[in-house]
């Protein structure tokens, strides 16, 4: 088996053509009691989002199955069952992780993407992983996640090709873009590390990319 690389900030890693390798699984980890969503936005080379579907969140209305009242009943069971997918149908997102609760001292908790590059629609350059702090009263930030991680995977072979370990010194941030993958100028993908915090939650990012 191939050895896994180890990714610091701002370190790429070359993923090759979407026909070569077409299927990535994304994993984000993580430590916490609190409530953390990871996210993904698709994006163009203005860098921004160019469908709503594009951004690929828990509570998105682009899922995996159609919303059908006389099988789901409500609209939150049908979030709560199904996973949202970007427009093209490249990325599919994870059903949302409530974190591990305020008192068990914090246990590995995480989300799960997949990604098939060889879907991914011609005028998208860059998909960005995210993950944000979900807590209504405002009192945590990612100076209370431990050991936060991005790890991709080639899901048809199971190996890991690298993995970022996030050591930055969060304080007040309650966003983080953890990584993205971005197609160089050669028509490769390649990984890249970026690991930079954010104020303002998701909130935050829906402006930056939209």
């Amino acid at each position: 088996m191939a050895k896994k690389f180890d990714l610091s900030k701002g370190e790429k890693f070359s993923l090759g053509k979407g026909d070569e390798l077409s299927a990535i699984q994304v994993d984000l980890n993580w430590k916490s009691g609190a409530d953390l969503d990871a996210s993904a936005f698709l994006l163009n080379d203005d860098g921004v989002i160019t469908e709503d579907a594009d951004f690929v969140y828990y509570k998105s209305n682009n899922r995996s199955e159609a919303y059908d009242r006389t099988k789901f009943g409500s609209k939150k069971n049908w979030r709560d069952n199904t996973v949202p997918v970007s427009f093209d149908g490249s990325v599919v997102g994870s059903a949302d992780d409530l974190g591990d609760g305020e008192d068990d001292g914090g246990e590995e908790a995480g989300e799960t993407m997949h990604v098939d590059l060889s879907k991914v629609r011609p005028e998208i350059t860059e998909i960005v992983f995210c993950v944000t702090i979900y807590d209504e009263e405002g009192k945590t930030t990612f100076k209370n996640v431990r050991d936060p991680q991005i790890v991709i995977t080639n899901e048809e072979t199971g190996e890991e090709l690298c993995s970022y370990n996030l050591k930055e010194h969060f304080s007040s941030e309650t966003a983080v873009v953890a990584g993205a993958l971005v197609l160089n100028e050669d028509g490769d993908w390649e990984f890249e590390a970026i690991g930079k915090g954010y104020d303002g939650g998701l909130q935050t990012l829906v402006d930056m990319y939209q």
